[in-house]
């Protein structure tokens, strides 16, 4: 098929009507260096980083372009965004442990039912381990006595004996040593107990 040289040319100029309207579809508006408003057609690369706003050519506003942000302004913008992640952080896990203390305790009650289960656990390991120390320093005093009394017969103390002394010593040692970590772990209950029953109560007058 053959268009004619006339067609062509309407063809041809169409096009470049359209490709003119569309160039000549937007307008930006700016502030110059003098603070001035300018509408013009685009915005001279040294005025962009101060922000332009697009209109169209019947002057409704298509986009605003914000200025760029300094390096200090970024430094706060970043400054907010972390605090209010980290805010926002502490919210979610107070909620959540929120929900495991409803799951756990039905009613203060209950809090106070499991710390005082829990406490007279530790005691009672605690009251057994101070028995074990009042059977363990009173062998130790028996042989600390047949020892001296070697010693006044003019005898010698064999390492065995002395082994088995020491050895006591250790074990005593080492069960205060146990004792005072259920001592710490107690007063360390003592205390999230306490923080859980206020928050429970605190949950309950909601």
């Amino acid at each position: 098929m053959k268009f004619s040289p006339h067609l062509s040319l309407f063809v041809l100029a169409l096009v470049l009507s359209v490709q003119s309207n569309s160039v000549a579809a937007e307008l930006y508006r700016y502030k110059n260096e003098d603070g001035v408003t300018v509408l013009d057609s685009h915005v001279p690369a040294r005025y962009v980083k101060n922000g332009y706003t697009i209109l169209s050519l019947d002057g409704r506003v298509l986009e605003v372009v914000l200025r760029a942000l300094s390096d200090q302004e970024i430094r706060d913008r970043d400054r907010t965004l972390a605090e209010e992640e980290r805010v926002a952080k502490a919210k979610r896990e107070l909620e959540i442990a929120d929900q495991n203390l409803l799951r756990l305790y039905s009613t203060p009650g209950d809090v106070i039912r499991a710390r005082n289960a829990k406490l007279s656990s530790i005691d009672g390991l605690i009251e057994t381990q101070a028995g074990n120390i009042q059977r363990l320093e009173s062998q130790q005093r028996q042989f600390e006595s047949a020892l001296a009394d070697i010693e006044r017969a003019g005898g010698t103390i064999s390492k065995d004996r002395m082994s088995r002394v020491r050895a006591i010593e250790s074990r005593i040692a080492q069960i205060r040593s146990e004792i005072q970590k259920k001592q710490q772990e107690k007063d360390s209950l003592i205390s999230s107990y306490d923080a859980d029953l206020k928050r429970v109560k605190e949950l309950y007058r909601r």
